[in-house]
Parts: C-alpha cells; structure tokens; sequence
C-alpha cells in the first residue's frame, strides 16, 4: 500500500474522540487563545498589568500538560518551584531571572525548563502563549544554587541530525527533556515503561493504540502517553518533535 493510501486509511479510522484512546492529543487549535480560561490578574505583578489564561490537556500520575497565556508584564516569584515545568513558546518574549539576577531571555520556538526548586522572577515582554509539561516528583533534583532556568533555542534542536534517535537537553533526577528524531516507517510500542509527552515541531505521524483508536500528528500538536501504553507510530515524513520523559 502506498504511503498516501495508508494515511487515508487511519485518517479515515481515527474519528475518535480524545476520551475513547489511550493517550491524549490536541491540535494547536485546541490551545487557540480564545478556548483559554482566563485567570484574571496577577495579584504580585508590580510591572504593567499582566493578566493570563490556561486550558489543560491532561494529567497522567504526576504529569499534566496544558496551555497557558499571559499578557505584558512583570512579577517576582520568591516561592521555590514545587514542581518540574517544561514549555514550549508558541509565541511571545520574556525573561527568566535567576534568584541572584541572572537573566535568561525566550521567545517563539524555544523549550525552557524551570527545576523544582526555582525561584526568581518573570518579566513577560510581549505576551506569551506556551503549551506546557509539569512533573510532580517529591524532591529537588538541582545541586546548584541558585537553581537556574534552562533555555534551548528552536536553532539548537534544528541542529541536531540522526534517525531514529532522541537526544537530550536536560537530564536531572526523574525529568528528561530531550529532541526526538524519527524517519519514514513503522515502530511498535510495547508496554511503555514511562510516561512521555510530545510537541511536535517538524513532520507527519499516526499514533494507534492496540485498540486501533488512531490520531494525525503534525506540525503544533501536543501528545501525551501514559506508561504502560502499546502501539505503534506510522511515520510518513521525518519527524522532529520536543520529548518529555518522566520517571512516576
């Protein structure tokens, strides 16, 4: 069967709602700003009036994904990070300060990481929309201090070559972000033994849990699959997507 004639076949199988599979997907679309909920004002902001809104994804164990916004402004954020966030820009400029006034600036297309234990301040340029991975694990991992945000650059992951193949970026304790790369074929999925998520950056996939519910994946969508998930992934163009792995 013709690669085009098979990409027919499961978008014309995987009508199925998020509920009835074994993982959980959503398009760009579904984090537009105007399905957000919005949150109202930042209470400690003491630059501008920045306001945000969130909408989530899902929640498997101790990790959940979502989306969130956030308009102009500034903020100090004193309280040492309960939990392990990863996110991706979709749009918007920013900087993370370190406790000790290191700043890290972002904008669109970069993945930033804030440890468990963080704390600083956030400073939001031009407003943010991400789509974000937090990890709730019970220790902090981080043996620097002040713990640091961490940024990666779209460049650096555009950079990295090799099929198939994941690359890490940040490997601290239960929580590994990294660049997964895949060409063109079929990969099996057996009893996953941890949870993972996925923002994918470049290519076209089918993901098909072993009750056949299948989901297109392209350009903007953001995955989730708990451990213990089986399955397979039909790759139809090379894929370039951020990875979260977590350790539950």
């Amino acid at each position: 069967m013709e690669i085009d004639d098979r990409a027919k076949t499961l978008t014309d199988d995987c009508q199925v709602s998020v509920e009835e599979t074994s993982f959980s997907h959503a398009p760009q679309s579904y984090f537009a700003i105007d399905k957000l909920r919005a949150k109202g004002p930042r209470k400690n902001a003491d630059v501008g009036q920045p306001h945000d809104a969130t909408r989530p994804l899902a929640t498997v164990g101790p990790t959940s994904a979502g989306s969130w916004w956030c308009a102009s402004g500034g903020w100090p954020s004193p309280s040492p990070r309960a939990t392990t966030e990863v996110f991706f820009v979709f749009e918007g400029h920013g900087c993370l300060t370190d406790l000790d006034g290191t700043p890290h600036y972002f904008g669109p297309g970069d993945t930033v990481v804030l440890p468990k234990g963080w704390s600083g301040r956030w400073d939001v340029a031009r407003p943010i929309h991400k789509v974000w991975f937090v990890h709730d694990h019970p220790n902090v991992e981080e043996s620097s201090y002040p713990i640091r945000a961490v940024i990666t650059h779209y460049s650096d992951l555009a950079r990295l070559h090799g099929s198939p193949t994941a690359r890490s970026i940040y490997n601290v304790g239960p929580t590994e972000v990294g660049c997964l790369m895949l060409a063109p074929g079929s990969f099996p999925v057996v009893d996953q033994a941890k949870t993972e998520g996925f923002h994918v950056l470049e290519g076209l996939f089918f993901l098909t849990d072993a009750d056949g519910n299948a989901r297109r994946c392209v350009p903007g969508d953001t995955v989730v699959c708990p451990k213990g998930w089986s399955g397979t992934w039909d790759v139809f163009d090379d894929v370039r997507s951020l990875w979260v792995v977590v350790n539950d």
